[in-house]
């Protein structure tokens, strides 16, 4: 139904050039001018598009708790988000957000976000997935902490409510998640059991989990940013700094280009060299015309730069045969040499 969608002037799905993004989540610490510097570092580090989280404490969390804590005082104002937006056109990068709330939906949908991202701890508010689809944009869903049913629900609510697209990131909710707890084979599940885009959002420490999701199928990645880990805050120490965030996606644009069609054929490369690097029929020493073909005097092997001979799937046809012409040890033996 929805394998492909665009965002600006991306198309994403199955197939398509793998969408990057940038996570800066709240690693601005509500400094709107830090965030324009890191919008234009993860431009130039290869990124396609960079994500913020936009929410009101007051209506997300419980105060007292370390998510209130952490995310008080990150909060950026319209007219802050409305200029990261136009230094995120200028860099060339797309620019939307996580809402934890229904106010701060409506508030990247009068900016003119082009799309919306549910966070794996909103996977199951079914309401705010509903209302984002009624804006008619593309709904990107991480799939941490969620059974499979509860995705399907998910996708279900978001297409009945009008959702142009819907992708679906495999996710571990853990912080920074190991090794261990990826299950990176559920890429290909998510792409085998749900008929939309399939991608990754990656909480490790390094880019290793996200070039193996592309080669699973993967065509979304997400990945922490920061400008530098060191920096207090929750995120910052699982983010990938500029050089290395430039790296991975390096990585990944080989990676796609490696993964290929998926067709069992021969490259054209190889169909240009297959004939020669293929063992064929061979005379094991010199034969004369008359000579009854036998193994001891045919061999199966690599012939000589430009000859073709009959293939091994011949030899049992040939073998008891009669030669018709002269063959000398080592030469190819054609239909031409063996007597009908």
């Amino acid at each position: 139904m929805d394998h492909f969608f665009t965002i600006g002037a991306h198309r994403i799905g199955r197939g398509a050039r793998v969408f990057v993004v940038a996570e800066i989540g709240i690693n601005h610490g509500g400094d709107p001018e830090r965030c324009a510097q890191m919008i234009e570092a993860a431009a130039r580090a290869g990124a396609d598009a960079v994500k913020l989280q936009t929410l009101d404490v007051d209506e997300s969390y419980v105060e007292g708790t370390d998510s209130y804590r952490a995310f008080c005082g990150t909060e950026l104002s319209d007219e802050s988000l409305a200029g990261l937006m136009r230094v995120a056109e200028r860099a060339g990068v797309v620019l939307f957000s996580t809402p934890g709330d229904f106010g701060s939906l409506a508030r990247i949908m009068r900016l003119g976000m082009p799309a919306v991202k549910i966070s794996s701890g909103l996977m199951t508010n079914l309401p705010l997935i509903a209302e984002a689809a009624r804006h008619r944009v593309p709904v990107i869903m991480s799939t941490g902490l969620a059974f499979e049913t509860e995705i399907e629900t998910a996708v279900a609510t978001a297409r009945a409510h009008g959702a142009p697209g819907v992708a679906l990131l495999k996710c571990t909710a853990l912080y920074p998640a190991p090794d261990e707890s990826l299950n990176l084979s559920a890429v290909t599940r998510l792409v085998d059991r749900f008929d939309v885009a399939v991608g990754y959002s990656d909480h490790t420490v390094d880019g290793l989990a996200c070039a193996a999701a592309v080669a699973l199928g993967a065509s979304v990645i997400e990945k922490h940013f920061t400008l530098d880990r060191t920096l207090p805050g929750a995120d910052h120490v699982l983010s990938m700094e500029p050089a290395d965030f430039l790296r991975m996606v390096g990585s990944i644009r080989r990676v796609e280009t490696m993964r290929g069609s998926g067709a069992l054929v021969p490259t054209s490369g190889e169909q240009a060299v297959r004939a020669e690097r293929h063992r064929c029929l061979v005379a094991r020493c010199d034969i004369a015309p008359g000579e009854v073909l036998s193994a001891q005097n045919v061999a199966l092997k690599r012939p000589r730069p430009g000859q073709v001979g009959l293939a091994p799937a011949q030899l049992d046809a040939v073998l008891g045969k009669v030669a018709r012409l002269p063959l000398s040890k080592n030469d190819v033996i054609t239909a031409d040499h063996v007597s009908t």
